[in-house]
């Protein structure tokens, strides 16, 4: 059996494609804050006949790469949300803030720059006395960009035994604490099993 490589650190960043790169623009910089490192028209990097705009939520170089063509060149405008389509490719991208009442504030200026929040917030959970009934363990919503592309933000994401693989006890207890709830309100999910 080959020798195991390095463990990943994180996933760092996403590259999705846009079918306006003005209007992704806009909602990526204007709407959710993000900075643009670098941009290169369509044509000018190798042989690739894409735009890049390299654009960073963190002190990174990039965290979003948006993919583009020239004008009435790259993919048709879409007819929903990524979300829900039944094509292989990007279903969403997932931007974690630190915690609720962060997640909170995002609401807050979604609600203000009127960008719908198409599900949440909401608890993913089938166990939590809020929960949702769906897998995952956080608390997160979700909106869509310009192009369809369905961008989750989300907080709380469970820590894991890595012994058990399973959710954490001692953080689930605090969870629910922090969620309100008496720590004995219920029990960590199961660990999953192949």
């Amino acid at each position: 059996m080959p020798k195991a490589p390095p463990k990943f650190m994180a996933l760092q960043h996403a590259a999705i494609k846009v079918h306006d790169i003005e209007a992704a623009k806009d909602f990526y910089v204007n709407k959710l804050g993000f900075t643009i490192s670098e941009i290169y028209p369509p044509g000018t990097v190798g042989d690739f006949p894409f735009g890049l705009c390299f654009m960073r939520c963190t002190e990174l170089h990039h965290d979003l790469n948006l993919i583009f063509w020239p004008e009435g060149e790259g993919p048709a405008p879409p007819e929903g949300r990524s979300f829900e389509s039944l094509q292989t490719g990007l279903h969403h991208i997932a931007f974690q803030v630190a915690n609720r009442v962060e997640l909170e504030a995002w609401v807050a200026h979604l609600n203000e720059v009127e960008i719908e929040i198409f599900w949440g917030p909401s608890i993913h959970s089938p166990v939590h006395p809020e929960g949702d009934g769906f897998w995952g363990e956080n608390r997160a919503l979700y909106i869509a960009d310009p192009s369809g592309n369905c961008v989750e933000i989300f907080c709380d994401m469970a820590v894991m035994d890595p012994y058990t693989n399973q959710v954490n006890e001692s953080w689930y207890r605090d969870r629910l604490v922090r969620d309100g709830h008496s720590p004995t309100a219920s029990d960590p999910p199961e660990a999953w099993k192949p």
